[in-house]
């Protein structure tokens, strides 16, 4: 028989952390360590490895040529190339100068083509009044203008000039004779005031057949220039008001189909009839054989 023997008693644990230990706990608790073991270390270790890699000139070459390769091998893709041109909205004319004007040799990859600058170069053209630059699918550079209507045309010291509503220059001619049926302004100054030239224009409308143009005089006022040499002087204020009462006048008693060089109408109260050198002469004439007559009736 063996003798009975109580089992070995195993030494229990304390569960209490050790000095270190509970430091430790304490510390990862901390949320700053805990920010900087999760964040600031790899971070640290991310940006020192990566600038210990590029500090190396053909590291930096192999980089930037492995990454433009990559992004022209995209922009050469036959998707974004444009390869056909269109304008809309043009004359012949203004579509010749858009060709010329816009630096473009197609075919070219849709991200090579600065669009702004495109449509800036558009609405710097004279004719052009706004421009719309996009592409559309299959290729297509789509240029779309609305153009400036001609409104009138311009002759001063330094050329022939046809001008829009507004003022802004649409084009230059060689001579008047290309200008058509537009009507005809001149002067210094008449550029600036082309709407009040149209006004007075529409007010003309009873005489259009007899109007040849209107001269702007000391970039005051204007004149109203008729065939046969004959002249209305306008007021600077209110000068459509003016024209109507010449208007009116030559509807009442023909005035214009007289011997009158002009209707000076600068004073409102006060208007003037300047006769022509021929009548001038006939009057006189006829003012002296009357004196003449008189003078022999009293003998």
């Amino acid at each position: 028989m063996q003798p009975l023997t109580p089992p070995p008693v195993r030494p229990v644990a304390d569960p209490a952390p050790s000095k270190w230990q509970y430091r430790m706990e304490r510390l990862w608790l901390t949320p700053l360590f805990k920010a900087l073991v999760r964040t600031g270390i790899p971070s640290f270790s991310f940006v020192f490895l990566f600038t210990w890699y590029i500090n190396d000139p053909v590291r930096i070459t192999a980089i930037v040529d492995t990454w433009g390769g990559w992004v022209q091998a995209v922009q050469d893709r036959p998707e974004f190339t444009v390869s056909l041109m269109r304008i809309e909205g043009a004359s012949e004319q203004l579509q010749s100068d858009i060709q010329e004007a816009l630096p473009i040799d197609l075919p070219l990859s849709q991200f090579q083509l600065d669009m702004d600058a495109l449509r800036k170069l558009l609405q710097d053209l004279d004719p052009v009044l706004a421009a719309e630059v996009r592409i559309k699918a299959g290729g297509v550079l789509l240029l779309k203008v609305t153009e400036r209507q001609p409104a009138v045309v311009w002759q001063h010291d330094e050329g022939i000039e046809v001008l829009d509503a507004t003022g802004h220059r649409v084009a230059t001619l060689s001579d008047i004779a290309s200008a058509g049926g537009l009507p005809l302004i001149g002067g210094t100054g008449a550029e600036e005031h082309v709407p009040e030239a149209l006004a007075l224009i529409e007010v003309a409308a009873p005489i259009t057949d007899r109007l040849v143009g209107l001269t702007r005089v000391g970039n005051r006022r204007w004149d109203v220039q008729l065939t046969r040499g004959q002249r209305i002087m306008l007021p600077e204020e209110a000068p459509a008001a003016a024209l109507d009462r010449a208007l009116a006048m030559q509807a009442a008693k023909d005035v214009l189909e007289r011997d009158v060089a002009a209707v000076d109408l600068r004073i409102a109260s006060r208007p003037i009839l300047r006769l022509s050198p021929e009548a001038r002469s006939e009057l006189r004439r006829l003012q002296d054989l009357e004196r003449l007559s008189l003078l022999e009736g009293n003998e």
